[in-house]
């Protein structure tokens, strides 16, 4: 069953009725499948962006277990595969947590970089496995293809981890920028502005390589050159790129891509307001940043920050602020914003009375003037 739907998935051959009865085929009789069986029918559902949520979970359950018994790269590709398919296993993730830290040294190229991208996919955080991982990198990192290097570094961007990792891949990135497509361009400077890499020399290399391909690149490629070419502004202003001439284009579709408001957010919006803030919703800032509620007079705003906003630590079961999030707060920091950030979790879990005493503190110490503290 696992061979089949792996053979129609790397075919790229459509059959949906044929997975949906594999599915269901397949989810009671988990415990008769091999370690690969496995990885190969979770990667084959996701390959194939079919949805099989029972069987997933079957997987999860079976896998975490039995981890073990999974060699690197099927441990990589399941992880890979629950992480695109969207559905949560955090035992399954937190047994790889444990696994692959104590044989990183049988991960190949392609299995560090599939790993580290799914946990960062998947909101998981494992300060463990990505030390882990960025130590094996280190040395092997003339090995890894474009790709996988650009999916390493955005993984650890977003995780905030590890920044001598960062130094290497800049290094063999300014080496090989020729060798890059036009995703990887874009994933790889986004990653580097968003630690701030204090490298001027890169972001030159990038920017000559990113103007050369400007018409392959993306909507959402174009999003991140937009955060990429703030950031550069704001580090060396004096840096005269290709990207300039086409920040606005960035900037258009950069706003194609922040997120609807949440329910959650309109509530605190209407409780701010019924303690007497007058603040504009969805307030959209000069360099086009959307913030959920803000006093644009003081330069004060209030972020709501829902599960996107967040890794959960897969063993301590923190939260963990990710790497985009940072990255916005420091630009609208140094465009003279003060933020207040709001996390569901801690809001969500007070009573009706602690959320009215927690919104009015915020109000009492609101500034009243921009960069007041």
């Amino acid at each position: 069953m696992a061979n089949t739907v792996w053979a129609f998935a790397t075919a790229s051959v459509e059959a949906p009725q044929l997975f949906e009865a594999i599915a269901a085929e397949a989810t009671g009789r988990i415990g008769e499948f091999r370690s690969r069986d496995m990885a190969n029918a979770v990667w084959a559902f996701a390959k194939a962006d079919v949805a099989a949520p029972q069987l997933f979970d079957a997987i999860a359950a079976e896998a975490s277990s039995r981890i073990t018994e999974f060699n690197s790269q099927d441990v990589a590709n399941t992880a890979w595969a629950f992480a695109k398919a969207g559905v949560a296993a955090p035992r399954l993730f937190q047994a790889i947590a444990d696994e692959a830290p104590r044989r990183i040294d049988e991960f190949y190229p392609q299995a560090m970089a599939n790993t580290a991208w799914a946990f960062a996919k998947a909101g998981a955080a494992s300060p463990q496995l990505f030390d882990a991982i960025a130590a094996a990198a280190r040395l092997h990192i003339g090995e890894f293809k474009p790709q996988e290097m650009a999916n390493t570094v955005w993984a650890f961007a977003i995780s905030r981890s590890a920044p001598r990792l960062f130094e290497a891949i800049a290094s063999e990135t300014s080496r090989r920028v020729g060798d890059f497509n036009s995703k990887d361009l874009a994933s790889t400077a986004w990653a580097l502005a968003c630690v701030a890499w204090p490298d001027r020399q890169i972001f030159e290399d990038l920017g000559l390589a990113i103007a050369g391909r400007l018409d392959e690149m993306t909507e959402p490629e174009q999003s991140q050159l937009y955060l990429v070419a703030l950031q550069m502004r704001t580090q060396w202003p004096d840096l005269n790129t290709p990207l300039a001439a086409h920040v606005e284009t960035f900037r258009r579709a950069y706003a194609r891509f922040e997120p609807q408001p949440s329910q959650l957010q309109r509530d605190v919006s209407a409780a701010l307001a019924a303690l007497g803030w007058s603040h504009d919703f969805e307030h959209r800032t000069q360099d086009g940043f959307s913030l959920d509620m803000a006093d644009p007079a003081s330069k004060w705003a209030v972020e709501v920050d829902g599960p996107t906003h967040f890794l959960r630590d897969v063993s301590s079961g923190e939260f963990v602020v990710t790497g985009a999030t940072t990255f916005k707060a420091r630009l609208l920091r140094e465009a003279g914003w003060t933020l207040s950030s709001l996390s569901y979790f801690d809001f969500l879990g007070r009573t009706d009375a602690e959320q009215a005493e927690l919104l009015a503190d915020l109000l009492r110490r609101r500034p009243t003037t921009p960069h007041e503290a």
